[in-house]
């Protein structure tokens, strides 16, 4: 087969897939890290230039049409608001789950893990309970484990797997969260191509473990702990940061093509950034990030 024609072929069949798996919310991105990428369009034309009578051509003509179909959906997705997901819209027809769980005063440590796909994400507002949620969603169907060894409170929502015909309407998987401020929380969120917004500012915070495909991320730190500590592996996302002023915050890590803005910071080495006065602030957060392809944003309030 003709270069040519893998390129064309490949082009089409992946700006079609995006479309349709925007279409059916099962993938959620803003697509802002192609403005970062485009200069691969330049190493992928000088390698057509290169092997232009090799065997690999055809592999590096069908990568260039995959890429360029990423490239212009990524375009077009960015100029037009019709990709982008509100997060306070609710449709009451989706509502699929509930569930709680009692705040018991002996815990004084909790740990949430979330396991999911794609999906709208949300932790916000406090609760006298250890725990409140809502899903919804033709595809939120979540198993919820919770239990208390000692002084340790530990949740699990891990989203139930299912047969789903993407036919039948619109798949939706939006999951808003509540927690209790009295302990001290540990989260690890593992999920695919996301939209997430979590506000956690008014809990004490020890660890975050974040691990992400393809997402937008919004996550507010606080102050309600001397130390906390932040780690992300992540693909091609989008990832904001929003830490207080009063807090120390040093930033490490491997980000290969990435764009970077992290007001206030300064360079201390590569991939080694660090607010002023970092060694003596009594509160401060550790963020530690590997990824690629993406863009990432620290803002100071």
């Amino acid at each position: 087969m003709k270069s040519g024609q893998l390129f064309w072929g490949f082009f089409l069949l992946s700006i079609g897939a995006l479309f349709l798996l925007i279409k059916y919310n099962i993938i959620y991105s803003e697509f802002y890290f192609v403005w970062d990428l485009w200069p691969l369009i330049f190493v992928l034309w000088g390698a057509l230039v290169i092997f232009k009578n090799s065997l690999v051509r055809p592999f590096i003509s069908a990568l260039f049409g995959i890429f360029l179909a990423l490239m212009l959906f990524g375009i077009i997705s960015n100029f037009y608001t019709g990709f982008h997901l509100d997060f306070n819209r609710v449709d009451n027809e989706f509502i699929t789950q509930n569930f709680s769980e009692d705040f018991n005063d002996s815990a004084k440590t909790s740990f949430l893990e979330l396991r999911t796909g794609g999906g709208i994400f949300e932790i916000k507002d406090t609760t006298n309970k250890l725990i409140e949620g809502t899903a919804y969603g033709s595809f939120a169907e979540y198993d919820f484990n919770s239990k208390l060894e000692n002084e340790h409170a530990f949740v699990e929502l891990n989203l139930h797997k299912k047969d789903f015909n993407p036919f039948e309407g619109r798949i939706k998987n939006h999951l808003v969260l509540a927690l209790n401020n009295n302990p001290i929380w540990n989260f690890k969120f593992d999920f695919g191509a996301a939209k997430a917004k979590f506000d956690l500012s008014p809990y004490k915070v020890n660890n975050v473990e974040l691990n992400t495909g393809a997402a937008n991320v919004k996550m507010k730190l606080g102050d309600k702990k001397d130390s906390t500590y932040v780690d992300v592996e992540m693909g091609a996302a989008k990832l904001k940061f929003d830490v207080p002023e009063n807090s120390g915050c040093q930033v490490k890590g491997k980000m290969v093509l990435s764009s970077r803005s992290f007001s206030g910071f300064e360079k201390k080495d590569r991939g080694y950034y660090e607010t002023p006065g970092f060694e003596n602030a009594k509160k401060k957060i550790f963020i530690r990030i590997n990824g690629g392809g993406s863009s990432l944003s620290i803002n100071r309030y």
